[in-house]
C-alpha cells in the first residue's frame, strides 16, 4: 500500500519508479543506491499502487542520467512505457475506441500519472495539440524535470503505436522544453517527426484524421469499467483539494456572485491551473457551485431570516426566477413550498 505522504504533497505514480528501475537494470546499473540517495525505499517506490513525491523524483532523474552517462536517457525510458504500465487507466486506453478516445482519457485522468500538472487538448486546423502543463513551485522551478516529461511524451507516442498495432503512427511535430541536446538523433529516431526544443511546454501534434484511427482491441463497455476504477482511485488519492475548493465556495457565495477567477485567486493559483486541477478530479467548477448552492439554499430556507429574493442573491443568482427554476430541478418543488414543508415538520 502506498505510503501516506503529508496532505498537499504532489506525487507521481510509482509506475515511473518501476520503469526507471527496469531501464537502469538493463543498463547494468543497480537502481537501489540511486533510490536510497533521494530517501526512497526501493521496494515501496516500485510497488503497483504507490505514489512518489515529485520533489524526490526531481532529484532521482538526474542521478539516473548521470549513472547511465546517456543524454537521451529520457527517450530510452519512454520506450519502456506500455499500456499496462498505468494499470486501470492503461487498460482503459488499451480498449478505447479510437486514438482520439485514448488521448482524451490521458487528458481526463492525468492526475493518476502525476498531480503536478495537467494535459490540455486543443484543435488547430486539421491537427490536434496534446499539451503537457507542469506546475512550478514558489521559486518558479518545475515540479517535474524535462526528463520526466520527455519520457512521458514519448511513452504516449509509443502507446498509440501499441494500441493500433501500427509502428508508423507518428505525430506530425513535437515540442520539448529541454534545450537543444548535443545529439538530437535519438529523439528524431523515436518520434520520427520534426522536433522543436526549448519550447514553453511539451506538446505532441497529431492529425485529426489519425485521432479517428481504430484501436485494435476496442471494447467500449470494458473501457468505461476501467474509467470508473480510475476515477475512484483519483478521488481517494487526493480528496483534500476538492474539499478545500468546496469549502471556499461555501465561504464565498454569501458575499455575492463567485467567479472562477475569484475562486482561483483565493486558492493562490491561476484560473487555468484551477480548471486543470478540477479536470483531474473529474469534476467542474459548475458542479461544485451547484452542490454548494443546493446545500446553502436548504440551510437558508430552514429559517425565516431571509426572504426568497434575498436567498437568490446570496447564492449568486441574477434574479429570483433563475433561482426558483434551478431550485425546482433540485428538490422538485418551489422554494416557498420547501419552506412550508420544513415548517410543517418543525
Amino acid at each position: 500500500m502506498s505510503k501516506p505522504w503529508l496532505p498537499g504533497t504532489q506525487t507521481t505514480t510509482g509506475t515511473w519508479g518501476r520503469i526507471l528501475s527496469e531501464c537502469l537494470k538493463d543498463a547494468n546499473i543497480d537502481p537501489r543506491p540511486l533510490f536510497e540517495q533521494v530517501d526512497l525505499d526501493y521496494e515501496e517506490a516500485i510497488a503497483p499502487d504507490t505514489r512518489i513525491p515529485d520533489i524526490k523524483l526531481r532529484h532521482l532523474y538526474p542521478l539516473a542520467i548521470a549513472a547511465t552517462g546517456t543524454e537521451s536517457f529520457s527517450i530510452q525510458l519512454g520506450g519502456y512505457v506500455k499500456a499496462h504500465s498505468f494499470h486501470a487507466l492503461g487498460m482503459a486506453i488499451l480498449v478505447s475506441k479510437t486514438v482520439g478516445d485514448a488521448l482524451q482519457r490521458f487528458q481526463r485522468h492525468s492526475a493518476i500519472i502525476s498531480d503536478s500538472g495537467y494535459i490540455e487538448m486543443s484543435f488547430v486546423g486539421d491537427n490536434c495539440r496534446f499539451e503537457v502543463n507542469v506546475d512550478r513551485d514558489i521559486h518558479d522551478i518545475r515540479l517535474l524535470p524535462f526528463a520526466a516529461i520527455n519520457a512521458f511524451t514519448f511513452g504516449v507516442v509509443s502507446m498509440m503505436r501499441e494500441i493500433t498495432e501500427d509502428a508508423d503512427l507518428n505525430p506530425i511535430s513535437v515540442e520539448l522544453c529541454e534545450p537543444q541536446p548535443k545529439d538530437s538523433k535519438p529523439y528524431e529516431n523515436a518520434f520520427r517527426c520534426p522536433i522543436a526544443f526549448g519550447k514553453p511546454r511539451e506538446a505532441l501534434m497529431y492529425r485529426i484524421a489519425d485521432l479517428e484511427r481504430p484501436v485494435r482491441y476496442a471494447n467500449e463497455s470494458l473501457a468505461k469499467q476501467h474509467d470508473q476504477i480510475t476515477e475512484s482511485f483519483i478521488k481517494n488519492m487526493s480528496p483534500a483539494f476538492e474539499d478545500e475548493l468546496y469549502r471556499q465556495i461555501l465561504n464565498e457565495l454569501p458575499n455575492g456572485e463567485l467567479s472562477v477567477d475569484r475562486l482561483a485567486s483565493r486558492l493562490n493559483m491561476s484560473s487555468r491551473k484551477l480548471q486543470g486541477k478540477l479536470q483531474q478530479q473529474n469534476t467542474s467548477y459548475q458542479q461544485l457551485l451547484d452542490k454548494a448552492r443546493k446545500e446553502l439554499a436548504s440551510k437558508y430556507l430552514s429559517s425565516t431570516a431571509y426572504s426568497i429574493t434575498e436567498i437568490s442573491f446570496l447564492l449568486g443568482f441574477a434574479n429570483t426566477a433563475g433561482f426558483c427554476r434551478v431550485f425546482k430541478r433540485w428538490f422538485e418543488c418551489s422554494p416557498t413550498d420547501y419552506r412550508l414543508r420544513i415548517a410543517a415538520h418543525g
